[in-house]
């Protein structure tokens, strides 16, 4: 598959490409979200981009949809995403086996605790909440260099969730019936905003649901 996606990169290239373009390595398709005509690669911003929250799991995998929207106009260089080649991260953010820890621009920063959502493990804190990917950057290479959180992985999470042998609880949680896991033990497109440790267990109807249908899978896999 990468032969593949560096051959066809080749060619468009030999084509007369953009020179912005050239410089770009998209990658392959080896995400989940490939080839549905939305770009999910965190690089990236713009109105080609998907809704759904992004993941540095699907950087560098989702090269048809994004190189397409890029080419198209619909997407561009995120200044402050994982560095593409010739497009540095800007002074500030730190990164560290490939993956962008941000800044320390959160509420919760310094304080002993990984605070942001993309990892999982026992240094992460018990409430989470999109709001802090990327601001919490000392806390987490701290705990990811102490091997106390891992960068958390969609398709091995997929691989390592059998819905039928969990113990989902009941809906006596703040938010059943809402169409969205509340259940700060699970992850994935199906999950809410925010997560309180108060509400594990307490939303049984909807992460069975969403589980059985493949939209979210155990964060601590």
């Amino acid at each position: 598959m990468r032969l593949a996606a560096v051959s066809a990169l080749l060619v468009l290239i030999s084509l007369g490409e953009p020179a912005l373009a050239q410089s770009i390595d998209f990658g392959d398709d080896g995400s989940r979200w490939s080839n549905d005509g939305e770009c999910d690669d965190p690089r990236f911003e713009g109105p080609g981009m998907t809704q759904t929250p992004l993941l540095d799991t699907d950087i560098g995998h989702d090269a048809t949809d994004c190189q397409g929207a890029f080419n198209a106009g619909q997407i561009v260089v995120v200044g402050g995403s994982a560095p593409v080649k010739g497009h540095p991260a800007p002074l500030g953010f730190r990164i560290v086996d490939g993956i962008n820890f941000g800044d320390d621009t959160g509420d919760w920063n310094s304080d002993g605790e990984c605070d942001d959502r993309r990892f999982f493990g026992v240094g992460m804190a018990v409430d989470l909440s999109w709001d802090h990917i990327g601001r919490d950057a000392s806390d987490c290479l701290a705990a990811y260099q102490k091997g106390t959180v891992r960068l958390w992985d969609y398709i091995e999470a997929r691989q390592a969730t059998v819905c039928a042998a969990i113990d989902f609880g009941n809906d006596l949680g703040a938010y059943p019936g809402d169409y969205e896991c509340d259940d700060r033990r699970f992850e994935g497109p199906g999950a809410a905003m925010s997560m309180r440790a108060d509400n594990e267990g307490g939303d049984a109807s909807d992460c069975i649901r969403l589980c059985e249908f493949g939209a979210v899978f155990l964060r601590d896999y």
